[in-house]
């Protein structure tokens, strides 16, 4: 207790308070504590009540918590609204260095190439380059299986836009320099632009109509999501980036994802397939079919995707070459030789981050591999005989995370394309390996830097620009053909 001398003024007080209980100060004195007293007793069963409900609060909140995620954990997905319209995006830049003759003479034919590259990869000596400005805008299906709908559209500007963008008309341009080499900072490509929308069949039917991205080979258009700066040798050369149709997306599980399509019968163009010089726009049917299956495991460290394409009537783009005086025109050309029969392309590739690496260690693995069986002849003469074409890729991947701010990669690459070439600028059998090596530095939040170097050799790997590679007047080497660069790309979202 805390006492006090009865002294003075106080003793006065106190005396009057206990002497006089029926009197003023007695009144007052038991009015003020009875007040008092009433009100510490509502404040602190105001309290209870606060401290008790701000407890079942928390533990509503941890009871809802734990209740997502055993439903997630038992496949069943949950989300408390639905996603709004998103924008997003990245610029990514860099300084190039092709260890090739640049413009040594007056006329561009004495500048070498590398067709077999990107052709942003492939620009004979060095500069700074703009790859791609990249902005995306959706709005994502949520993952609760219901009636809904959305969009999402990509816009590409910049070197890698003027590579894989053109020819993106409905006649095609069929000549080989058309994609402007690469050299149009301010190109535009709209790599994606699809309306999708949801049936609440089984897991759920997600559907899709437009222009999207392929399924095919582990690499994608977007430079910072690939393990190394440059393209490989398989994207570049064998796989399409983009096509324009319609697919149906459905999952038998949280694992395993099934897609069928149906798109225009060629790659990276609107209304690709359109026309074969005159043959396949005569046909009353002219597209692809597309089948792709993917399982990723539980853990979500390994995954595995096989696609196929088939065409009944041909594509174009890919355009093809004749042998052996016509070359071929790559996967971003059409062709003046392809004509209507049987296209198949099929690719399978897998990842894999091994646990005993404490997510250190990433390693890939694709195969890819096609034919055009009697699908290529002259133009002029559709009643020739008609040849055929194959090709074949491998590819390997390993990056491994050295520190957290710096990791290692490093790519082989192996293509072969046969007679009646699918490889740009190629004439004749030929075959290409590549191998890639890419640092990687992350310093700063959403920024990214990588120094890379890069090696081609093979059968007519280098050789003068715009010229077939393969004929016997044209000079070539098998290389080595050396490449070096410096990326800096930042995301924002």
């Amino acid at each position: 207790m805390f006492f006090f001398p009865l002294t003075g003024k106080r003793k006065v007080l106190l005396r009057a308070f206990l002497s006089f209980p029926n009197g003023p100060l007695g009144n007052r004195f038991f009015y003020f504590c009875f007040s008092l007293s009433k009100k510490i007793i509502l404040w602190v069963c105001f309290m209870g009540v606060a401290v008790k409900t701000t407890r079942a609060v928390d533990l509503q909140q941890e009871s809802i918590a734990e209740l997502q995620k055993a439903l997630e954990e038992g496949g069943i997905a949950v989300e408390s609204r639905p996603p709004a319209i998103a924008l997003s995006g990245y610029i990514d830049s860099s300084y190039t260095y092709n260890f090739i003759s640049a413009h040594s003479g007056k006329t561009a034919a004495q500048t070498a190439q590398i067709p077999t590259r990107m052709d942003s990869d492939g620009i004979a000596g060095g500069g700074w380059n703009l790859n791609q400005v990249y902005l995306v805008i959706e709005k994502p299906l949520s993952e609760i299986n219901d009636w809904q709908s959305g969009f999402r559209a990509d816009l590409m500007v910049g070197e890698d836009a003027a590579s894989m963008g053109m020819p993106d008309n409905i006649v095609g341009l069929s000549t080989p320099n058309s994609n402007g080499l690469a050299l149009n900072i301010s190109s535009f490509l709209l790599a994606q632009a699809y309306a999708q929308f949801r049936v609440p069949v089984g897991n759920g039917l997600d559907l899709k109509m437009g222009k999207f991205m392929s399924p095919f080979a582990f690499e994608v258009m977007e430079r910072p999501a690939n393990v190394n700066f440059s393209y490989g040798l398989i994207f570049s050369n064998l796989i399409p980036e983009i096509l324009v149709g319609a697919e149906a997306v459905y999952p038998f599980s949280n694992s395993l994802e099934l897609t069928l399509g149906i798109t225009d019968g060629g790659f990276n163009t609107a209304r690709g397939g359109f026309p074969f010089f005159g043959e396949v726009n005569n046909e009353p049917f002219s597209s692809l079919f597309l089948g792709s299956l993917r399982y990723e495991t539980p853990r979500k460290n390994a995954l595995v995707t096989t696609s196929v394409l088939f065409g009944p009537d041909g594509a174009d783009p890919p355009g093809f070459g004749l042998y052996p005086g016509f070359a071929g025109e790559g996967v971003f050309r059409e062709s003046p030789y392809n004509r209507s029969a049987p296209f198949v392309l099929g690719d399978i590739y897998g990842s894999w981050i091994p646990q005993v690496s404490k997510d250190r260690l990433l390693v890939a693995l694709e195969l890819t591999g096609g034919f055009y069986n009697g699908g290529v002849a002259l133009p002029t003469d559709p009643l020739s005989s008609r040849a055929s074409a194959n090709w074949y890729g491998a590819s390997f991947w390993m990056k491994y995370q050295l520190t957290a701010l710096l990791s290692i990669a490093f790519r082989q690459d192996w293509i072969e394309g046969s007679n009646n070439e699918i490889l740009y600028q190629h004439v004749g059998r030929t075959d290409i390996w590549s191998s890639t090596l890419t640092f990687r530095i992350d310093l700063w939040e959403n920024m990214m830097l990588r120094a890379e170097g890069r090696m081609d050799w093979g059968k007519d790997v280098v050789g003068a620009i715009l010229a077939p590679l393969g004929l016997p007047s044209v000079p070539v080497s098998s290389g080595p053909a050396f490449f070096a660069a410096i990326e800096a790309a930042y995301a924002f979202w």
